[in-house]
């Protein structure tokens, strides 16, 4: 039943992620179908769309702890894809906006939720594995919501995606009526997200959180534009470097177990170490397109231990409210988005990707400096960090390192 469940949240975060994605690679099919002069007007709907995740999973995410993280991942599943169908339907850009906001505020509830159950579903020990193998539904989105959603668009139209993302989210929905759960989540009373934040360990998890995100996305921001300025190569190029770094980031789930020996701390102190090295290296030899292909792969393996490390260590400060923690998490890493965006831009337009890794290596020394505070910080406990003696006091020991 647990290898049923985990393969259900893997395919229901594919879904979400891909309609994130999807948008872009057939912004300019969608605009001439709306009747709309360029694809940056399209664009907009991404942009409100990443608003409404933030702001739902910040103010609506808590409230899975009072009702089940099982119930509120069905019904906010169920309210994307009706989003998706409206999506499909829009006749303008006011339609289509108000669908991706609705669905951003679905995916808002749905990602903390998906995250909190992978963390349920774990056996004790074994968390990073499982919650690893849940977060390779992001190569699943990055093939469909960038290649196939291409494809599907010049075979059948725009709408066809995501009526096809729609079908997927429904099928999702009608399987987590029927998942049964050896045990029940936690419930409790929602808590605010100001309260979490002064739960110990959540703000520095946090900005390790931040530090992985914005260093991500100010390169992948930007990946595009330096082809085609850069390079001078057609933005088709970046297929290639698009599915290495999918292939990368589902080949790293064969480390997962490994994460669940070392703890987060030590794993993210390793994870940081080596991304600093990656990305200076990448910024010397940015303008060679073998490279950065290449690259994608290491880079993919990267992010799936970060981003492994990341949830799994929010997951464990305290079960009773992971809903509200793990909604700051989704609000964080959609933030970083914005974040990246604004500081690439002027990173971008003085010195290229080049710069924009440059300021990624910056970032990832930070997550490095953090986590080596917090393993000096720690307690020193029998008990390992991936089971924690108190649900509000991650600790760590000297025979189980984190």
């Amino acid at each position: 039943m647990q290898r049923g469940a985990i393969l259900l949240l893997m395919s229901t975060i594919g879904i979400i992620g891909s309609n994130s994605l999807a948008l872009s690679p057939i912004a300019s099919d969608v605009a001439a179908g709306l009747g709309l002069n360029s694809a940056p007007e399209v664009m907009t709907a991404a942009g409100f769309y990443g608003m409404a995740v933030a702001l739902s999973a910040l103010l609506l995410a808590p409230q899975s702890d009072r009702f089940g993280a099982e119930r509120a991942l069905f019904w906010a599943n169920g309210l994307y894809a009706l989003a998706l169908c409206a999506t499909a339907v829009s006749q303008n850009l006011m339609m289509l906006t108000i669908a991706q906001v609705v669905a951003g505020l679905a995916v808002g509830v749905a990602l903390p939720s998906l995250y909190s159950l992978a963390a349920h579903l774990a056996p004790k020990g074994q968390e990073a594995r499982v919650i690893g193998q849940v977060l390779a539904g992001w190569t699943l989105s990055m093939v469909g919501g960038v290649t196939l959603s291409a494809l599907i668009a010049d075979a059948f139209g725009w709408r066809m995606v995501y009526a096809v993302l729609a079908t997927g989210s429904l099928l999702s929905v009608l399987m987590l009526a029927r998942l049964k759960l050896p045990t029940p989540t936690t419930r409790g009373k929602a808590t605010s997200p100001l309260t979490a934040l002064k739960i110990p360990g959540v703000k520095p998890g946090l900005f390790a959180v931040a530090m992985l995100g914005t260093g991500f996305y100010v390169i992948y921001n930007f990946i595009g534009a330096h082809l085609e300025t850069g390079l001078l190569l057609p933005i088709k190029m970046a297929g290639p470097i698009t599915l290495l770094y999918g292939a990368g980031f589902a080949l790293a789930m064969v480390f997962d177990p490994y994460l669940d020996k070392v703890g987060p701390r030590r794993g993210l102190m390793m994870v940081f170490s080596l991304l600093v090295v990656f990305y200076a290296l990448y910024a010397s030899q940015i303008d060679r397109y073998e490279v950065i292909v290449a690259g994608a792969f290491v880079w993919g393996l990267l992010q799936h231990l970060g981003l492994t490390l990341t949830v799994g260590r929010l997951t464990i400060i305290d079960p009773g409210k992971r809903g509200a923690i793990l909604g700051l998490n989704s609000t964080v890493m959609y933030l970083s988005v914005f974040m990246a965006t604004v500081i690439g831009q002027n990173a971008f337009a003085a010195g290229g990707l080049a710069a924009c890794a440059g300021i990624a290596a910056l970032l990832a020394c930070f997550g490095v400096l953090e986590a080596w505070v917090a393993r000096r910080r720690a307690p020193t406990s029998g008990q390992s960090a991936a089971r924690p003696a108190s649900p509000c006091a991650p600790v760590s020991s000297p025979s189980s390192p984190s």
